[in-house]
């Protein structure tokens, strides 16, 4: 099971490096100092997300606005 906030995700998943990052690993985010934000990655460098004016969309982690924000990787063991 899942937890709802991403900083409860955060807390559940094993870090892992950004060079160690597998389909469906979770990429954390903030706009402080909390983590507020959680993405899916999908392969090449992008995530999947939900943005509230976007809807589902899918980004580059070096794009400027996501690299500066973000928190770190993290995998969800079975």
């Amino acid at each position: 099971t899942l937890p709802r906030t991403s900083r409860e995700q955060a807390d559940q998943s094993r870090e892992i490096t950004k060079d160690q990052l597998k389909e469906g690993d979770l990429v954390f985010f903030s706009q402080g100092r909390s983590i507020s934000h959680v993405g899916m990655y999908i392969s090449n460098n992008k995530f999947v997300h939900a943005s509230t004016s976007m809807g589902v969309v899918i980004s580059d982690l070096d794009e400027p606005y996501w690299k500066r924000r973000f928190v770190r990787a993290g995998r969800i063991n079975p």
